[in-house]
């Protein structure tokens, strides 16, 4: 996704330069800087993070340059970490590196605006980032749903927007889309109690 976060970046030898993050995925970024390294050095960047959501601080590897700057790959990224960068990163990156929890919920999953334009079916693993699902039901890829749990809270229920990632003969992955900043911790406290 593209961004425009400043850096300050560290080389192992003392060298110190500043930049801005120009794009970012859960695997790398890509920087400009005033900093001159060659693929393969081994940096530690602090980035501040936008509205207001603080600073991180990891360890990375260059792993390629050009005339506007350079790539680096994360040599190592917490869970943690990587769900503070996952609001600003596409769905199918975040689904490669959200931790799953194998459970098996009902779920509502709403297809349209009309309330007959339901289907039901259960989880057969969940993260943060979206789901596996059996559906008694098709969808299709590229489909727009709102996926809706058996909420934290009795009788209460988290829906949440999701987009159909992979379709097939009963059943869906879904990646959870433009969750709310509260909606993504209540369903990421919701799912520290299955493991």
């Amino acid at each position: 996704m593209r961004t425009a976060w400043p850096v300050i970046l560290e080389s192992a030898d003392g060298r110190v330069g500043v930049g801005q993050v120009v794009d970012v995925s859960l695997s790398g970024m890509r920087l400009k800087t005033d900093l001159d390294v060659e693929p393969d050095t081994p940096l530690t960047l602090r980035i501040t993070l936008p509205k207001d959501t603080g600073r991180l601080e990891v360890l990375v590897k260059v792993a390629r340059r050009d005339r506007h700057g350079f790539g680096v790959s994360f040599l190592t990224i917490s869970e943690g970490e990587a769900e503070r960068i996952a609001p600003y990163v596409t769905p199918g990156d975040i689904r490669r590196w959200a931790r799953r929890v194998a459970v098996s919920l009902p779920v509502r999953i709403e297809t349209g605006a009309e309330a007959n334009e339901v289907m039901h079916g259960r989880t057969v693993d969940l993260s943060t980032s979206g789901g596996r699902l059996v559906t008694d039901g098709t969808l299709a890829v590229g489909d727009v749903v709102v996926v809706a749990l058996p909420g934290p809270d009795i009788g209460g229920t988290l829906r949440l927007p999701a987009l159909v990632w992979e379709a097939y003969t009963g059943g869906a992955v879904v990646v959870f889309a433009n969750l709310a900043r509260l909606e993504y911790v209540k369903l990421r406290d919701y799912l520290n109690h299955f493991g």
